[in-house]
């Protein structure tokens, strides 16, 4: 079988065993090599013991003290996900994100390290993976954090926030679901870590082109309104301070944006109109309870 992982990011290393395919950090081996992520009925007894996270079961599985790998079945969503699950036509959208990941840490940008992807084949074309990152610990995501008061005051979070996503889009990543619950905080410090960067996309080195920065932060403010968050502990203060974090007195950066604000005004508009009524219809709650990391 020809090599379907191709090239990995410096600092990991490929391992084939049996009909698996492993991508494994070199500074994290011999512990990564324990969990047998090779091994059918070690992969399934490692999920089917793990918590629900998001859409599936994420084991998080302690390799050192002080360190721990959190395992994410890659899982299809929206209509065909109850069809499909977790078939995928090969293991790209495994190594893209790892590859998205690597490039991100190498600019700064704060994101979580990648340890490991495992991918394997089911039937045919259709294969199965995984991926494991290194756990946040003492992090609350900040639909959390913004949930514990009605009162503004976030501001020096929201800045803290603001810098955090500029420094991801500088370093070319455009996250596709950039949301309250992909945003960690951590409780001690208050830094910020991006995560679930499953499907983004590396723009390159030059950065996200501005139009797709807009459409992210766009992104980022309707899952305010979605939460109801808008107004309350998201205010004017708060949304001036990410402003201001973003943008980090770069002018032409942000009169670029003010092209593209009447655009997303718009979207904003429309989902501030129509969220309430989606709501109701919806058997699903508006607020989703918060995802560990």
């Amino acid at each position: 079988m020809r090599d379907p992982i191709g090239k990995v990011p410096d600092g990991y290393a490929v391992h084939r065993v049996a009909d698996s395919w492993l991508v494994i950090d070199r500074d994290r081996a011999s512990e990564l090599v324990r969990l047998r992520l090779a091994d059918a009925r070690a992969r399934d007894q490692l999920f089917d013991e793990a918590p629900l996270r998001g859409r599936g079961r994420a084991p998080a599985v302690v390799l050192a003290p002080g360190l721990r790998v959190v395992l994410r079945r890659y899982r299809h969503g929206g209509i065909f996900g109850s069809l499909t699950r977790s078939l995928l036509l090969g293991p790209e959208r495994a190594t893209a994100e790892l590859r998205v990941c690597a490039a991100a840490e190498t600019a700064g940008a704060p994101v979580p390290r990648v340890l490991c992807v495992a991918a394997w084949p089911v039937i045919g074309p259709f294969w199965s993976a995984l991926i494991g990152t290194e756990e946040i610990t003492g992090a609350s995501d900040l639909l959390e954090r913004a949930s514990r008061s009605t009162a503004t005051g976030n501001v020096a979070l929201a800045q803290a926030v603001g810098a955090a996503v500029r420094a991801l889009h500088d370093a070319g990543i455009e996250h596709r679901d950039l949301q309250l619950r992909n945003i960690l905080v951590r409780e001690q410090t208050g830094s910020i870590v991006i995560i679930d960067l499953d499907r983004a996309l590396f723009h390159g080195t030059n950065g996200v082109p501005v139009a797709r920065r807009a459409q992210n932060l766009g992104r980022l403010a309707r899952s305010a309104i979605k939460n109801r968050l808008w107004n309350r502990s998201i205010g004017p203060r708060e949304r001036a301070a990410f402003a201001h974090g973003y943008t980090r007195g770069d002018r032409a950066l942000r009169s670029e944006l003010r092209r593209f604000a009447g655009r997303e005004r718009c979207k904003l508009t429309a989902h501030r109109l129509s969220w309430p009524l989606r709501a109701a219809l919806s058997a699903q709650p508006a607020a989703a309870p918060p995802r560990p990391a």
